[in-house]
């Protein structure tokens, strides 16, 4: 990053700039770009949302995620092969659980940074939301009448954007690492399709 833009940075960070140019303060790898289009259809709302900028990235980690994971597995085991006690080997499962567990959360988010895209389809007063990361597939259907609460979550690093809301008391997030311009105006579009300006009225 070039002090232009640093200097600039905080120059809109100050109190009197409270806008800060995100997409100029964070370059790691690739910088933020347009994940997300917005488009109206014969009375539906379609939210499609791309997979991340940093997918080759993504896949460069799991692949070395996956090394790691099986070199791990291979020292613990050979370990464990030579333990004759029930009791001693007490004290190396936790350790391989402790792996395996590190390993499917890491293979989970590595997953959807590499493959993950989105689609909210808003008709009919209901709500279709689709995840697909290769083969994982994670759906919702629901009435607009069932949610209660869309907010768009902006914290101040960038690298967590994204839009959270509440249906049948359960809470949902929708995207990840998007451009704050993004998240604000899924959480708008949303809370206008559920009638959410509309009940707080009344």
């Amino acid at each position: 990053m070039k002090w232009a833009d640093f200097a600039n940075c905080i120059i809109l960070a100050s109190p009197t700039h409270l806008q800060c140019d995100h997409y100029t303060m964070f370059r790691v790898g690739t910088a933020l770009k347009p994940r997300v289009s917005i488009s109206h259809r014969d009375g539906a709302l379609v939210i499609h949302i791309k997979r991340h900028n940093q997918w080759k990235f993504a896949i460069w980690l799991l692949f070395w995620f996956t090394v790691a994971f099986l070199f791990f597995c291979s020292v613990f085991l050979k370990g464990l092969f030579r333990i004759h006690s029930a009791t001693d080997s007490l004290y190396v499962l936790p350790f391989l659980a402790f792996i395996f567990v590190w390993y499917a959360m890491a293979l989970r988010i590595g997953l959807w940074r590499a493959f993950g895209v989105e689609e909210l389809l808003v008709e009919n007063g209901r709500l279709h939301w689709e995840r697909i990361a290769w083969k994982w597939h994670r759906r919702l259907e629901a009435n607009l009448s069932d949610i209660s609460d869309v907010e768009a979550k902006t914290p101040w690093h960038a690298l967590a954007n994204r839009v959270i809301f509440t249906c049948r008391g359960r809470t949902y997030t929708v995207g990840d690492m998007l451009l704050q311009d993004e998240a604000n105006e899924i959480a708008e579009e949303l809370a206008r399709a559920a009638g959410l300006h509309e009940r707080s009225l009344r």
